[in-house]
């Protein structure tokens, strides 16, 4: 009963939270940098198209052509995506990025979403500056895991963190039905939002 009422509290508070978070709105930089490990990776708001071309074109192409899209579910999808943004925050340096938006992208055009309604927002994997882009666009918006796509109809409506729950068709039909979704991690952005940063806040004033 205990576990219920937290999972409650968690999905109430998240909601409320998301209500407020509203896309980038920095222009596309195409910007490479190198990591602490000597690897170039992307950083920052970032083009579709940039990952058309080596070294990235390897890993998309690949993930791109072997997704096989859900066409019944992406003909749902085309009116409910009309007007709605997407911010994919993730990493080149990134397995599951390597994996998942090219798929998610795929889904994207065979719905028909207007791809200036896209946004790639490359984030670093230096210690420094984990999970960080080089214009901040990732400020207050607890991404702690990538891939992340957030929704948003003018203000967050969903997301989606890492993978999907069932198919990342069926999870974007949810969200855009603005039907309760719950992602993955949701203890993580609960600890986020009610703990850290009351914790934050209070050693900034003692």
């Amino acid at each position: 009963m205990k576990s219920l009422f937290f999972i409650l509290a968690v999905m109430l508070f998240t909601t409320a939270c998301n209500q407020h978070i509203i896309p980038s709105n920095t222009p596309i930089v195409n910007k490479s940098i190198v990591n602490e490990s000597g690897d170039t990776i992307l950083a920052g708001h970032c083009a579709i198209d940039i990952m058309y071309k080596n070294p990235y074109k390897i890993w998309y192409d690949s993930n791109y052509e072997n997704y096989k899209v859900d066409s019944n579910k992406a003909i749902m999808l085309q009116p409910l995506l009309s007007n709605k943004t997407i911010e994919i925050f993730m990493g080149s340096w990134c397995g599951d990025t390597r994996r998942e938006v090219p798929r998610m992208l795929k889904i994207l055009q065979v719905a028909q979403m207007d791809t200036n309604k896209i946004k790639l927002i490359f984030v670093d994997n230096s210690t420094a500056t984990y999970k960080q882009s080089t214009e901040n666009e990732e400020h207050n918006k607890n991404i702690h895991h990538v891939p992340t796509f957030i929704v948003y109809d003018t203000k967050e409506i969903g997301r989606i963190i890492e993978t999907p729950l069932e198919s990342f068709e069926k999870d974007l039909l949810t969200i855009l039905l603005k039907t309760a979704y719950t992602p993955k991690y949701k203890a993580i952005e609960y600890w986020i939002k009610n703990v850290s940063n009351k914790n934050k806040i209070f050693n900034e004033n003692t």
